[in-house]
């Protein structure tokens, strides 16, 4: 049996917080014993408009269970917000901990029909906001000499799903963001990342007009497949574990989806090299299409360098040393 996990004396940072995942995320890591700044503007899943109280009635229900917290406004979107939050989270509870970037918007479209603010702002949320959010906190926690960020990616950016290729995106450049900041950062702190899947969220909302019927019909049958496994709190334990002092796991992503765990990572297969000397044809490329893509054997770069290392002994394998 593990142990309880305790953040007593932690202080997290929860954007997107007012309700759905993030509000989960804030409840049981308050539970749990941090203290919790919950972040949220207050808007609708486009992120347009604001209130206030949204943020406040979270704050609310933790300090009625005991708990610290405090409601923040400020948007992710800028770097001045970003600094907003820390500075918030400083002022009243005197250090940073934990950095949940769960803030989003979504602007649903067909490819060809994705206006420059349909894209900007979704990049501007998802992307830019896990930049401007955890760069103020993550300087913190190398002073401090400890941390844990988590970011969130999306199945819709790392599986691809239709009309989604301005949100895909942003999700996708989540991931490499967290690659490299686990690369980058140093022992104490832990970086890793979640993809969630959740019901009674405002991002689970099907009110987007730009997006085919059947098509949104068809995903809402699916949703009622093992309905009581898409409660946010499934995805808020996984959180909160990485979000703790003993979460021992560094640089990955994870699936959460209907009580369904599981990491998701990036493999390079085994694949076909051109002999040594032999610059290669587009023919030849093709004549070994299935070696190339054959995924029986396959390895998982840790990082650019890592790949370029597996490659190098591939080839010794395969030709001797170079």
């Amino acid at each position: 049996m593990s142990q309880p996990i305790d953040l007593s004396g932690q202080v997290a940072i929860v954007t997107g917080a007012a309700g759905g995942l993030g509000k989960a995320y804030a409840l049981m890591l308050a539970e749990r014993g941090a203290a919790v700044v919950v972040n949220d503007l207050g808007g609708d899943t486009r992120g347009e408009g604001s209130s206030a109280g949204l943020a406040q009635a979270v704050v609310g229900e933790i300090v009625a269970r005991g708990g610290r917290a405090i409601a923040n406004c400020d948007s992710v979107a800028t770097k001045v917000g970003g600094e907003a939050i820390t500075r918030a989270a400083l002022d009243a509870f005197g250090r940073v901990d934990i950095v949940i970037n769960n803030a989003g918007n979504q602007r649903n479209a067909l490819f060809e029909d994705l206006s420059e603010a349909d894209i900007e702002s979704v990049l501007a949320v998802h992307l830019k906001g896990a930049f401007f959010v955890t760069q103020p906190a993550y300087r913190l926690m190398k002073q401090q000499g400890y941390g844990r960020i988590v970011f969130t990616s999306s199945q819709s950016g790392v599986f691809g799903n239709p009309y989604r290729a301005n949100y895909g995106a942003a999700k996708t450049g989540v991931i490499g963001l967290m690659r490299v900041l686990a690369l980058e950062a140093p022992a104490g702190i832990r970086v890793n990342s979640v993809m969630p899947n959740a019901s009674g969220s405002r991002m689970g909302a099907p009110g987007e007009t730009r997006v085919d019927k059947d098509f949104m019909d068809a995903i809402m049958a699916r949703s009622h497949r093992f309905p009581g496994a898409g409660a946010p709190e499934y995805v808020a334990a996984l959180v909160t574990w990485l979000a703790s002092p003993q979460c021992d796991v560094h640089g990955e992503a994870f699936s959460v989806l209907r009580g369904h765990y599981g990491r998701v990572f990036t493999g390079l297969v085994d694949g076909w090299a051109a002999p040594r000397g032999h610059v290669p044809t587009p023919e030849d490329v093709v004549a070994h299409l299935a070696e190339i893509r054959d995924p029986a054997r396959w390895d998982e770069p840790m990082s650019g360098i890592d790949e370029g290392d597996i490659v190098i002994e591939r080839l010794e394998r395969r030709f001797g040393p170079g």
